[in-house]
C-alpha cells in the first residue's frame, strides 16, 4: 500500500496597494483629466468592451512575487477580462488577462528621474508596448515636455514629437491608442484622427454645461418677453 504524501500548504501571497508617491494639484489634475477623457472614449468606441483604463495603481506581473511591480500613472489595457479587474485596487496581469499595452508618466520633482532612468526598463519587463513622459512644467524636469517611446523593433525607440511654431505645443501619435497626444501647456489633450475629433475631458462637459445652461435661459428670456408682448397687445375683453 502506496502513502500519500501531502506537500506544504500553499502560502497565500499578498499584494498590497500603493505607496502613494505625493504629488501636486498639477500632476494630479493632468491625470485625472486624461483617464476621464480615456475611460469616455472606450466606454462609446464599438471593439472596445475589453479595454481597461488604469490610474495610478500597483500592476503586479509575475504571480508570487509581490516585489515585481510598477505603478504607472495612466495605463491603458486591451484584451482584458473586465470582471476580474473590477472594483480591484490593484491591477495582477495574469488574472487581468493582458499587460497594459500603452503607459504614461506625469513627472514631478520626486519622480521624474525614475520616469527617465528606472521605468522604460520596468514597463519593458511588464510587455508595455508604449512607454509615455509628461512634464507638466513644460520643461522644469525634462526637454521636451512630451516625449514617447515604442517596442516594436524590441527595443524603445523614440516617437517623433513635432513643434509648435510659436505656441509651445508638441504633438506625438500613439499607435497602440490610435490618438494623437497634443501638449498645448498646461494641458495634453487627445486627439482622434479617424473621427477629427478632441477627446472630451471634465473641461469640455463643464463648458457644454455652462453653454446648454446659457441657452436655456437665454430661450426662457425670450418666450417670457414673447408672452409680455402678447398680453400687451391682446384686446381688452
Amino acid at each position: 500500500m502506496s502513502a500519500v504524501v501531502a506537500g506544504p500548504p500553499e502560502v497565500e501571497v499578498e499584494y498590497p496597494e500603493g505607496p502613494r508617491v505625493p504629488e501636486g494639484d498639477l500632476q494630479t489634475r493632468r491625470r485625472g483629466e486624461l483617464v476621464f477623457a480615456l475611460r469616455h472614449w472606450l466606454a462609446a468606441r464599438p471593439g472596445c468592451d475589453d479595454a481597461w483604463v488604469l490610474n495610478d495603481i500597483n500592476v503586479y506581473f509575475q504571480k508570487g512575487d509581490p516585489k515585481v511591480v510598477v505603478a504607472p500613472d495612466v495605463a491603458v489595457a486591451f484584451g482584458v477580462d473586465v470582471a476580474a479587474v473590477e472594483g480591484r485596487s490593484t491591477y495582477r496581469v495574469w488574472e487581468a488577462g493582458a499587460p497594459p499595452a500603452f503607459a504614461l508618466e506625469i513627472a514631478s520633482h520626486t519622480t521624474y528621474k525614475r520616469d527617465l532612468r528606472a521605468k522604460p526598463a520596468r514597463f519593458a519587463a511588464l510587455g508595455v508596448q508604449e512607454y509615455w513622459r509628461l512634464d507638466p512644467t513644460g520643461g522644469d524636469y525634462f526637454t521636451p515636455a512630451l516625449q514617447g517611446e515604442d517596442r516594436r523593433t524590441g527595443r524603445w525607440q523614440p516617437i517623433d514629437v513635432t513643434a509648435g511654431a510659436a505656441d509651445g505645443s508638441l504633438t506625438g501619435h500613439s499607435a497602440a491608442l490610435g490618438l494623437d497626444l497634443h501638449w498645448q501647456p498646461p494641458k495634453l489633450r487627445l486627439y482622434d484622427p479617424a473621427t477629427r475629433t478632441w477627446l472630451r475631458d471634465p473641461d469640455d462637459l463643464h463648458e457644454a454645461h455652462e453653454a446648454e445652461v446659457a441657452a436655456r435661459r437665454a430661450a426662457e428670456s425670450e418666450l417670457a418677453a414673447l408672452r409680455r408682448q402678447i398680453g400687451r397687445s391682446a384686446p381688452p375683453a
